[in-house]
């Protein structure tokens, strides 16, 4: 049975956990840091993943203990602790969704590298104020509970409709260099015939 995968990673935010709601198919993800929250909330823990620097040395003998699978990177690597944890996933397991509970706020240099895994992955970035996720070619109900709602082209999108939204288009040609779809409010429905898309809803609050 494929899985939803959850991922939890820093940096260090108490409030993920109430975007995180438990189902029967989930499989719990828990990199460096983030690994305490589900020690916290006394979650399983499917797979543990990281070089373990941002755990305390007490919480990282009871993950040892109670997580199934454990994965300890080495400090100098080529990839971030979470971008191991996703590629090992994406080659490894057949899954239905991932997301990504996280890796939103903290260093300007670890989200914009969080983008690109948006970019390579069909997955989603949840926080408190933020949802991230990619779209493909096609026709979309969108359902925004954040202030606010941006488009942005991963790959150039072509015939871009939005209906019901605060700003509509019809027919547009959004190239990846083109912020026009930014601050955008409400729900509605939209369709491309080319391309990908980045959605992101956001409240009005600092990254």
């Amino acid at each position: 049975m494929s899985k939803k995968i959850k991922i939890f990673c820093g940096p260090p935010n108490p409030q993920l956990i109430h975007q995180y709601f438990q189902e029967a198919d989930e499989f719990l993800v828990g990199v460096d840091s983030g690994l305490s929250l589900l020690l916290e909330h006394n979650l399983k823990i499917d797979l543990a993943v990281g070089d373990f620097d941002s755990i305390d040395p007490a919480d990282l003998l009871v993950v040892k203990q109670k997580a199934s699978q454990l994965i300890q990177l080495p400090n100098q690597k080529d990839q971030t602790d979470l971008a191991f944890a996703i590629d090992y996933i994406y080659n490894h397991m057949d899954y239905q969704s991932m997301t990504v509970y996280g890796g939103i706020g903290g260093r300007i240099d670890h989200f914009l590298a969080n983008v690109n895994l948006i970019k390579q992955y069909d997955l989603e970035f949840i926080d408190q104020h933020h949802r991230l996720f990619p779209l493909r070619k096609g026709k979309y109900t969108i359902h925004n509970h954040r202030s606010y709602i941006s488009f942005f082209a991963i790959e150039d999108v072509y015939d871009l409709t939005m209906k019901g939204f605060e700003y509509e288009l019809d027919g547009y040609f959004l190239s990846t260099h083109d912020s026009l779809c930014v601050s955008n409010r409400g729900s509605g429905e939209l369709e491309f015939s080319k391309g990908r898309l980045l959605v992101v809803m956001t409240d009005d609050t600092k990254i």
